[in-house]
């Protein structure tokens, strides 16, 4: 093996062998076994798009994508219900890329100086937090706007008011002289006990259509009876009294 090397060469090659190990006064060969392989790690870093898409487009496809993934039809509903009301009304003009964190505060702010309970908001930013999870998890987005949604202090459940029949009196007669298409749908909540989202009819988005309508005209009619943390399901439970007024 070393007959064409000089003894020097073949000595230091010796000593640096990893397999040549000196035994007494002599040098024995071992082979080192090579071991398989028993994991290996998988890069699953997604490469992010920087997609274009909108708010609205991104709404859209986060609730196609919830009826794949067999969503409760109720918590489908409450989801289509919280994005057409005010999702989509505040960021209608944003790219999905363009949200920071200091919008969704801006948004959080706005919702307060509304008629909106805190535990209504609480849920409206969870819904849009989820949403923008969804896009920058599978890559569509970068995530720019990583944010969530910490309770500093506990929030008291809302407590269903009713009206008292002089109220319920006078509320009707606001409807009736005002907002006379609304009459027939509150005279059927409060006999039928049901919410309004199985009296109205047409297409879904017809029902949210005349939610947005009833909404807004019932927040008016609240402002004239002086109610406050009161919401249209309400009418359910107030005193029934002789509707012929």
């Amino acid at each position: 093996m070393f007959c064409d090397i000089d003894e020097a060469s073949a000595l230091e090659f010796i000593k640096t062998s990893e397999n040549i190990k000196p035994s007494g006064d002599k040098f024995e060969y071992f082979e080192t076994p090579k071991s398989e392989d028993k994991y290996c790690i998988v890069n699953r870093n997604i490469k992010c798009q920087n997609s274009e898409i909108t708010t609205v487009e991104a709404c859209e496809s986060f609730l196609n994508n919830s009826r794949s993934r067999k969503v409760t039809k109720k918590t489908l509903q409450t989801y289509k219900t919280i994005t057409n009301a005010h999702i989509i009304p505040y960021f209608k003009d944003f790219k999905l890329k363009d949200i920071a964190v200091s919008d969704i505060e801006k948004f959080r702010k706005t919702m307060q100086n509304k008629p909106v309970s805190e535990r209504r908001i609480k849920n409206i930013l969870c819904l849009l937090n989820q949403i923008i999870k969804y896009f920058q998890n599978n890559g569509s987005i970068p995530k720019t706007c990583v944010f969530e949604i910490k309770r500093i202090e506990n929030i008291p459940k809302r407590k269903i008011q009713i009206l008292s029949k002089e109220e319920y009196k006078k509320l009707l007669q606001i409807v009736k002289k005002q907002y006379p298409y609304m009459l027939p749908i509150i005279l059927k909540l409060n006999t039928q006990k049901c919410h309004l989202n199985t009296i109205l009819t047409g297409s879904e988005r017809d029902k949210e259509i005349m939610k947005r309508k009833i909404r807004n005209d019932f927040y008016k009619i609240k402002q004239q009876l002086g109610l406050k943390n009161y919401m249209f399901d309400d009418l359910r439970f107030s005193n029934q009294i002789d509707n012929r007024i």
